[in-house]
């Protein structure tokens, strides 16, 4: 199969894929998918390569077809779209399948529907699946974007509130599954596996770009990132609404880069604890991108907090998430254990 251009946005949760993603959505060749998260919810992690069935190959294109019409956080309505996974089934299926096909016929063929040329996908956890991306799309142009570590710990601490800050596709359930998910050396240690697992490859395969050079100097980095992509640059690519925040409330009104979100931590949110677990925690990657240390130190009692908290906290996390996620094994294996 001829393996056409293909645009993965990839990275650690929070850390700027999404708006990165309405960019290059806003030029005229290429056609920015949602987050389909395919692998985890509907294929098993670990399972991304194993030959499909054709009946299972509908399930996936019902998957596929669902979460990008609905979103993802919609409740799955799968039967909805059988006759259309059907016909995708129909037109695509061959012997040895597996899961990165039937993705690829399925973005390319939306893609083209749209009037585009050039699907993209913005999925943090796509970071770790970049070894079967270029093994299977040799032509894929990978962008991996990083954020400081005490950003990211800030906003998924604050995560829980997005049903305030205007995301309303937010469930109480999610919200509480989010909630569950923050400890600050959970969040620091997913932070340092997925920003290592990005930086490990060349430079020549993937671009790694900060998000605090996206803002404070948004034309010369995007400028940069197309040229990585080989697509041409507009000035129109800029104008996204500032929505998806975990510290202000969204304003689809307002077009650009927000450049407050920047070092947010600075101005509150976060105590001496949490900013030194995560400085511990991701030092030699920090010190690699180039973010500055702090060396703050925590008070006892909130210290004593957090390590009595972690294992409380990791439990429930981890029942909010089992039937969200296939595959946990390899999941957390690939998140945490490195």
């Amino acid at each position: 199969m001829n393996k056409e251009k293909i645009i993965f946005i990839v990275g650690n949760s929070r850390s700027g894929t999404t708006m990165l993603g309405r960019m290059l959505g806003r030029n005229k060749d290429i056609f920015s998918f949602p987050e389909l998260h395919l692998f985890g919810p509907c294929i098993p992690h670990g399972k991304e390569e194993e030959p499909l069935s054709k009946e299972k190959l509908i399930t996936v294109f019902s998957w596929l077809l669902d979460v990008s019409q609905r979103g993802f956080h919609a409740k799955r309505e799968l039967t909805s779209f059988n006759n259309d996974a059907f016909i995708l089934a129909d037109k695509f299926y061959f012997e040895g399948i597996d899961s990165w096909d039937a993705y690829y016929h399925f973005v390319c063929s939306t893609t083209l529907k749209n009037g585009k040329k050039i699907p993209c996908e913005d999925l943090p956890g796509n970071v770790f699946k970049i070894e079967q991306i270029l093994r299977k799309f040799p032509n894929a142009k990978i962008i991996h974007i990083v954020r400081d570590p005490r950003d990211v710990v800030l906003s998924q601490k604050n995560r829980h509130l997005r049903r305030k800050m205007g995301g309303h596709y937010v469930s109480k359930k999610e919200a509480l599954r989010v909630w569950a998910n923050y400890h600050p050396l959970v969040i620091s240690r997913l932070w340092r596996n997925a920003v290592s697992t990005g930086l490990s490859f060349k430079q020549n395969e993937i671009i790694t770009i900060r998000f605090e050079d996206l803002l404070s100097s948004p034309s010369e980095t995007l400028q940069a990132i197309c040229k990585h992509a080989n697509i041409a640059f507009d000035e129109q690519m800029l104008n996204v609404p500032q929505v998806g925040s975990s510290t202000q409330k969204d304003d689809p009104s307002k077009l650009g880069v927000d450049k407050s979100r920047s070092g947010a931590w600075q101005k509150g949110g976060l105590n001496d604890t949490e900013i030194e677990i995560c400085e511990n925690i991701t030092r030699h990657q920090m010190i690699q991108l180039n973010y500055s240390l702090t060396e703050k130190k925590g008070g006892f009692f909130n210290n004593a907090s957090y390590a009595l908290t972690l294992p409380l906290k990791g439990f429930l996390a981890l029942v909010l998430n089992w039937n969200r996620t296939k595959g946990m094994l390899s999941f957390m294996v690939q998140r945490f254990l490195k």
